[in-house]
């Protein structure tokens, strides 16, 4: 059942700013994914009439799911290479051109747009769209949050399971630690750091039902001392290419190329510290506001997750490693991959296919497991990890 809300919706401001490039785009949103459709969309597609040569796509490309629900009734699957079948020669949707956006599932009429109707009305755009990232990469100033009245045409959204004591303050909480990650005082490991540590003081508060330290912590009367910077060395760089290894191993039929970007890279450094540093310094001069790009995508990533409140069976310290498991795939494969590019584009690349990955699966779930198998749990091995 669809319905149409019209609310006041809190959204980041570049929100107004974003245009989709169509046939443009180098990686195309639905590349590699299949696409879902509910049962209204799917019987709404059908009723209409089209060009036999689209119905012909239409017959062999658009399936009833194995195991069919209101919500993901049918699915357009991608072809062998990945490409899905309604992409035309020029990059864009077939379905879009010929019939006009009405004819699409209700994912692509949104994407990369994220609308969230419960616990307060947000909406904002995911990381996993190269046109987003272009759009954060084009700015110096902290992305900050504006309400605009917007209207959309939703199916119903099942209620998300807060699985924490948030004293009615879920959003509050949310905005102030996207604030640490806005703290341009610090190195982007310090300020991760500083939100972990920030983040279980909360944790600890809320466990206690102590409403006043809360408080405390929100307006930052209980200040977190952040950590120095790491010195790093060979032993650091071997940690991180366990990690990144492990990753890439549980990456299997998840990502063809975030894993080609992850073997290139281990192939390259081969346990090599002098490789990594050079590399590292190399990537540091080509995209010489790095840091601004990574809370960019940092802050635009943790509010379209509702992170830390992701509806999953985890704890908040562990919420944190896994928003650390992102953080460092980040800097991993960007590093490794840009070792000898200096098209900054070829970095937009490689963090959209990464988040890609993360908003399609349950990345964080199982690299924060991998994290933690690798002694990630003792919050000095995570500085060591988002350090490199």
């Amino acid at each position: 059942m669809l319905l149409d809300e019209t609310h006041e919706f809190l959204v980041p401001d570049y929100y107004e700013h974003f245009a989709c490039k169509m046939g443009a785009c180098r990686a195309a949103c639905c590349e590699g994914w299949p696409i879902s459709f509910s049962l209204d969309d799917y019987y709404h597609l059908m009723s209409q009439e089209c060009s036999p040569e689209l119905r012909r796509k239409l017959d062999t490309a658009l399936h009833i799911k194995l195991s069919p629900t209101p919500d993901a009734y049918a699915e357009i699957a991608p072809r062998f290479d990945g490409a899905c079948p309604m992409r035309m020669e020029d990059g864009r949707c077939a379905l879009h051109a010929e019939m006009g956006d009405g004819a699409l599932s209700y994912v692509c009429r949104l994407y990369p747009r994220g609308v969230r109707t419960h616990n307060g009305f947000e909406c904002s755009c995911a990381n996993s769209c190269e046109a987003v990232l272009e759009l954060l990469f084009s700015r110096d100033e902290p992305i900050e949050f504006v309400k605009k009245e917007l209207s959309f045409t939703l199916p119903r959204q099942s209620q998300p399971t807060i699985r924490f004591e948030t004293m009615g303050k879920e959003q509050e909480i949310r905005l102030w630690l996207i604030r640490h990650m806005q703290n341009q005082t610090l190195p982007m490991p310090q300020r991760m750091m500083a939100m972990g540590h920030a983040l279980a003081a909360l944790d600890d508060a809320l466990a206690a039902h102590d409403a006043q330290q809360v408080e405390r912590l929100l307006r930052g009367q209980k200040r977190i001392q952040p950590l120095k910077p790491k010195e790093l060395s060979q032993g650091h760089l071997d940690f991180g290419l366990r990690f990144a290894s492990g990753l890439i191993e549980l990456l299997d039929q998840r990502s063809d190329s975030i894993r080609a970007y992850g073997e290139d890279a281990l192939a390259y450094f081969e346990g090599s510290f002098g490789r990594y540093v050079e590399a590292r310094d190399h990537f540091e001069a080509v995209l010489p506001k790095w840091d601004i790009w990574f809370e960019h995508m940092m802050v635009n990533h943790m509010f379209f997750a509702r992170f830390p409140f992701q509806d999953r069976p985890v704890s908040l310290p562990d919420e944190f490693i896994a928003l650390c498991a992102v953080f460092a795939m980040l800097r991993f494969l960007g590093i490794g991959h840009m070792r000898d590019q200096a098209d900054p584009s070829h970095f937009v690349d490689v963090a959209a296919a990464v988040f890609r990955l993360v908003d399609h699966t349950a990345f964080d779930h199982y690299a924060a497991g991998m994290m933690k198998e690798l002694g990630c749990d003792d919050w000095d091995r995570v500085h060591d990890l988002i350090s490199l």
